[in-house]
Formats: structure tokens, sequence, C-alpha cells
């Protein structure tokens, strides 16, 4: 007998004049438990805390994709040369207190 997972309906907005639509998303219980268990904690809806989850992944995921792509145009003795310019501003070096020290 095959097991179905459970849908979560996310929708946002107030009126159908906002930029927001319904969204049908089928997961695991076991998530979808945890997730309602999470927004409970928190004090927010499943709806918010889902919208915050998948915005801030999404974010990191566009973050990384960016950078990838800039590093590929970069070669290692480029990257060397950039950091060594950077630790180069940074003053008083000889101030590092010696726990602090590499």
């Amino acid at each position: 007998m095959r097991r179905s997972l459970p849908v979560i309906f996310i929708e946002s907005g107030e009126n159908t004049m906002s930029k927001t639509q319904v969204v049908t998303l089928r997961m695991p219980l076991e998530l979808k438990g945890r997730m309602e268990k999470a927004a409970k904690q928190q004090g927010v809806s499943l709806n918010s805390l889902a919208n915050y989850m998948l915005t801030t992944q999404l974010s990191q995921l566009e973050f990384f994709s960016r950078m990838e792509q800039r590093l590929a145009l970069k070669t290692i003795p480029d990257l060397k040369q950039e950091v060594g310019a950077i630790l180069d501003t940074v003053p008083e070096r000889d101030k590092v207190p010696e726990w602090d020290k590499l």
C-alpha cells in the first residue's frame, strides 16, 4: 500500500490584488510535523515559517552561485594578490595578543 504525502497550502497576502500565489506542496509527514512544531515555537504561522525558510535558502543558493561564477573568472595568483592587498590594510598586526595568533 502506497502511503501518500501530506499536502500543505502555502499562501501569502490578504487579497487577490497582492502579488502572491497559492502553492500546493507535498512533503513527508515527519517534515510537516517538524515545521509545525518550529512554527509554534517561533510563534508564527506555518505559512510564515515556510516563506522565511524558502526565502533564506534560496538567497543562500543564489549567493553561492554568484560567488562560483565570479571565482571561475579568477586565477589562484589573482586571488592570492587580492587577499594579500586586503591583509595589508589591517592595522597594527604586531599588537595581536599571543593567544589570538595563528
